[in-house]
C-alpha cells in the first residue's frame, strides 16, 4: 500500500507512526483469524513474562480499565487460560495466574505475531531487518 502525501511525510515520526498503525492492524488480523483477541495477548502475556497479579496490579502492567480486565479475565478463565484465587493476605482481592492451557495458547498468539512481523517485514531485506531492529532499540530507551 502506497503511503499517501501528507505534511509530515518526509518526517521519521510520520512513518514511524505508519508503521506502528500497521503492525497493529497486522497483530490484530492474525490473531483474530485464530479466533485471539490482542486484550487476551496482553493479559497472557504479562503473567507468564512478570508473574501472577493481583486484578488491580495487572490492570496497571498492561494499562487496562479495572473494569474493563474482569470481563477479559472472566472470558479468559471461561477458556481456562487463567485461574482467579483468594489473596490469602486480603480475602478482598483476587490473584491471578496462566494456566497450562493459557501458556499453551500465548505460545500458539506469539507465532501468529511472528507471522505479522514477517508480513509486516516483508520488503526488507535480511540485513535491513536486523538494522532496523537495532535502530529502534536505540529509540526505546526511556
Amino acid at each position: 500500500m502506497k503511503t499517501p502525501q501528507h505534511r509530515h511525510g518526509d518526517r521519521v515520526i510520520w512513518h514511524l507512526g505508519r508503521a506502528s498503525y500497521q503492525s497493529r492492524r497486522l497483530i490484530r488480523r492474525h490473531l483474530a483469524d485464530a479466533g485471539a483477541k490482542t486484550q487476551h495477548y496482553h493479559v497472557l502475556a504479562s503473567l507468564a513474562d512478570d508473574g501472577d497479579a493481583t486484578q488491580s496490579a495487572l490492570a496497571d502492567r498492561i494499562v487496562f480499565d479495572r473494569s474493563d480486565l474482569v470481563t477479559l479475565l472472566d472470558e479468559l478463565g471461561e477458556l481456562e487460560y487463567v485461574v482467579r484465587r483468594t489473596d490469602p493476605a486480603d480475602r478482598r482481592r483476587n490473584i491471578v495466574a496462566i494456566t497450562p492451557k493459557g501458556e499453551a495458547a500465548l505460545a500458539e498468539m506469539d507465532k501468529l505475531i511472528y507471522a505479522a512481523e514477517v508480513e509486516l517485514l516483508a520488503p526488507l531485506s535480511a540485513a535491513e531487518r536486523k538494522t532496523l531492529l537495532a535502530l529502534l532499540g536505540r529509540l526505546d530507551q526511556e
